[in-house]
C-alpha cells in the first residue's frame, strides 16, 4: 500500500496533458480558428479605375451583336453611357443620313425658287407667284435642320407637334385642291408636290424621332436591363438645352403652318368673287389676264376709252371716276364705252413669268386684244406708273391710239429712280415673302373691316403674294429693260398724237422736281390739247375738279377723234 502510495503519488502530482496541450492539435485549432473568420462575410471594397476602365472595356458593345446584362455589367452602364447611343445601330445612321440628304435638296429647291424670282425656269412657275411655295420649303428645311440637330436626342413633346403640323398641312392641301382660285394659282403639278414634300418632311422627321426612341428603349432594356424613363434627370444640361431649343423651333415653324392655313382659308372665302370681265390665256396659255369691256364695240367706230392704272387697280379706277361719269347723263362722256384689263400679277390676272418689263406686258395686252377682236380706235386714259404703258401701247398701236389723257403720270426719269429702286425692290420682296402669313390680311379683316373685294383689287390688294410679285419684277425690270423701252416708245411715237395732260398740285408742292416733269410730259407730241393744274391729291379723280378736267379732256379728244374721221371719209 505504501509502496502503491508512493510510486502513484508523484504522477498524482504531475500535470496530465489536456487535447488542447498537444502541440498538433494546437496548430489545427489555430487552422480551425482561421477558417471560422473567413466563413464571416467581408464588406467589398470599391473597385479601382483600372478594374472599372477593364471592366468597361470587355463588356461594352462592339458590334450590333449585343452582350446581355450581368449583374456587374448593369452596375456599370448609366444613361449616358456610349453603350446605349442609338448611333451604334446602323438604320438608325441610314436614317440620319438620309435626313441630310432631304436637307440638302430642300436647300436647292429654295435656291432655285429664289433664282426663278428674277428669271424664271419654265418648270419652277406658279400663276400665283412663288411666295407660298418657297415658304413650304422653308418649313420643310427648317424641320430637317431641326431634327438632324437633336437626332439622337428624342422628345415626345417634339413628335406631338410635328403630328399637329402634318394635320395642318393635310388641311392647306384640301384647301388647294378643292377652291378653284387657289387650284388656278397654287394647285398645278408644281404647287401639289410641293405641299406633299413639306407633309412628307414633316411625317419623316416624326418617324425618325420615334424609331429612335425606341431604338434607346431597346438598348436600354438589354444593357441595362430596365428601361430608363425619359422624365428622369438623366440628361446633360447641354442636351436638355439642346431639347428646348428644338422644341422652341418646332414650335414656331407649327406657328407658321397655322398662320398659313389660315391665309389659305381667307383665300378659299375669297375665291367666290367672279371677275367683272372675262380671262384671256396669252403666252400660249402660261399665264391668264383679266380685260373687261362694258358692252361690245358697235358699227359706227367711235373711240373707246381705254384705262391703264397707276396706284391703284383698274377696277378702283372705274368704280371711282369712269363708271359714274359714264352713267350720269349731264357727264360729257356720258354713255362712252370703255375697257381696262389687269395687268399681270395684279387684281384677277395671274402672275407672268419673270423678268416682266412695260413691254412685255403690252405684248401680253396686244395678245389679249387680238383674242378678242378688240381694235379701237383707243383713247388712253393712264394714271402714275400707267404712263409707262400707255406710252408703249401708243408706239406699237400708232394707227388705233386717237389720243392720250397722262393724269399724273411717271416720267421716264422719275421711273427709273423711284420704281427702279433697289430698296424698293427689296421691300416688295420681303413683303410678298412673308404673305403666306397673311398677318396684315388678318389684322384687315378682323379690326379693319377689309372685304374680299379690298383684298382682291381694293385698298388691301398689297397684302396678296401677287401684288408683290408684280410689283419686284417691276422694280427688276425698270433700269435693265423698261428704261429703254420708253426711249424707244418715245423716239417710235408720232408727233403728231394728241394729249392732254393733268397735273396734281399737291405732287407739285410735296415732290423735288415734279412740275418740271410734267412740264417734259406735255411736251412728248407737238399736239398738246390741253394742261391741267388740279388742287387734288395724286388720284386726282378723288376731287370733284379732278374727275370734271379729266372727263373733259377725253370729251374732247373724242370729238377731235371723230372730226378727223368724217374729214377722212
Amino acid at each position: 500500500m505504501g509502496l502503491f502510495s508512493k510510486n502513484s503519488s508523484p504522477q498524482g502530482d504531475q500535470p496530465t496533458p489536456s487535447d488542447s496541450d498537444h502541440p498538433l492539435q494546437e496548430g489545427e485549432a489555430r487552422q480551425g480558428a482561421g477558417e471560422s473568420q473567413e466563413q464571416q462575410p467581408r464588406k467589398p471594397s470599391p473597385p479601382t479605375h483600372e478594374e472599372h476602365r477593364q471592366s468597361y472595356e470587355q463588356y461594352r458593345p462592339l458590334s450590333p451583336g449585343l452582350e446581355e446584362a450581368d449583374e456587374r455589367t448593369r452596375l456599370l452602364i448609366s444613361a449616358e453611357d456610349p453603350a446605349i447611343n442609338p448611333y451604334n445601330i446602323f438604320w438608325i445612321r441610314t436614317m440620319r443620313r438620309l435626313s441630310l440628304l432631304f436637307a440638302v435638296f430642300a436647300v436647292i429647291m429654295f435656291l432655285l425658287f429664289l433664282i426663278s424670282m428674277f428669271f424664271t425656269i419654265p418648270a419652277l412657275h406658279t400663276r400665283g407667284g412663288n411666295f407660298l411655295i418657297m415658304m413650304l420649303v422653308l418649313v420643310s428645311i427648317g424641320n430637317l435642320a431641326i431634327s438632324l440637330f437633336a437626332f439622337g436626342i428624342p422628345s415626345k413633346s417634339e413628335r406631338i407637334v410635328n403630328w399637329m403640323m402634318m394635320a395642318f398641312l393635310l388641311i392647306d392641301l384640301i384647301f388647294i385642291v378643292s377652291a378653284p382660285k387657289l387650284r388656278n394659282y397654287e394647285g398645278n403639278v408644281l404647287g401639289i408636290l410641293i405641299m406633299l414634300w413639306t407633309i412628307f418632311s414633316a411625317g419623316w422627321v416624326l418617324a425618325c424621332n420615334l424609331a429612335v426612341e425606341r431604338s434607346r428603349r431597346g438598348l436600354e432594356e438589354r444593357l441595362i436591363g430596365h428601361r430608363l424613363s425619359s422624365s428622369r434627370a438623366q440628361r446633360s444640361c447641354r442636351q436638355w438645352c439642346s431639347v428646348m431649343w428644338e422644341l422652341v423651333v418646332f414650335i414656331v415653324l407649327l406657328v407658321l403652318v397655322v398662320l398659313i392655313t389660315l391665309t389659305l382659308a381667307v383665300d378659299t372665302y375669297d375665291s367666290r368673287v367672279s371677275p367683272p370681265g372675262q380671262y384671256v390665256n396669252v403666252q400660249d396659255g402660261f399665264y391668264r389676264v383679266h380685260v373687261f369691256c362694258n358692252r361690245p364695240q358697235d358699227k359706227r367706230g367711235d373711240p373707246t376709252i381705254f384705262i391703264e392704272p397707276g396706284s391703284t387697280s383698274s377696277e378702283v379706277l372705274a368704280h371711282e371716276w369712269l363708271k359714274r361719269e359714264i352713267d350720269d347723263d349731264a357727264s360729257p362722256i356720258y354713255n362712252y364705252r370703255y375697257c381696262y384689263w389687269d395687268r399681270p400679277g395684279m387684281a384677277f390676272s395671274d402672275n407672268a413669268p419673270s423678268p416682266m418689263s412695260a413691254s412685255m406686258a403690252i405684248d401680253a395686252l396686244s395678245d389679249a386684244l387680238s383674242q378678242l377682236r378688240e381694235r379701237g380706235p383707243w383713247i388712253l386714259v393712264s394714271h402714275g406708273v400707267g404712263g409707262i404703258y400707255s406710252r408703249v401701247f401708243a408706239s406699237r398701236h400708232a394707227g388705233d391710239v386717237d389720243g392720250l389723257v397722262l393724269v399724273d403720270t411717271y416720267h421716264e426719269d422719275y421711273f427709273t429712280s423711284t420704281v427702279g429702286s433697289s430698296g424698293r425692290g427689296f421691300a416688295y420682296w420681303i413683303h410678298g415673302f412673308v404673305s403666306p402669313l397673311g398677318i396684315d390680311k388678318h389684322l384687315g379683316w378682323i379690326f379693319g373691316g377689309r372685304t374680299s373685294r379690298d383684298r382682291i383689287y381694293g385698298r388691301s390688294q398689297a397684302t396678296s403674294g401677287k401684288f408683290n410679285l408684280a410689283k419686284f419684277q417691276e422694280q427688276v425690270a425698270a433700269r435693265t429693260f423698261t428704261k429703254y423701252e420708253i426711249i424707244a416708245a418715245r423716239d417710235i411715237l408720232p408727233m403728231d398724237t394728241p394729249i392732254a395732260v393733268i397735273s396734281s398740285q399737291e405732287m407739285i408742292r410735296s415732290t423735288e422736281g415734279w412740275a418740271d416733269y410734267q412740264r417734259q410730259i406735255s411736251e412728248y407730241t407737238h399736239k398738246l390739247r390741253n394742261w391741267s393744274i388740279v388742287e387734288a391729291p395724286h388720284e386726282v379723280w378723288r376731287a370733284g375738279e379732278g374727275r370734271r378736267q379729266m372727263s373733259s379732256a377725253v370729251a374732247d379728244l373724242a370729238k377731235k377723234s371723230k372730226e378727223a374721221m368724217w374729214e377722212w371719209q
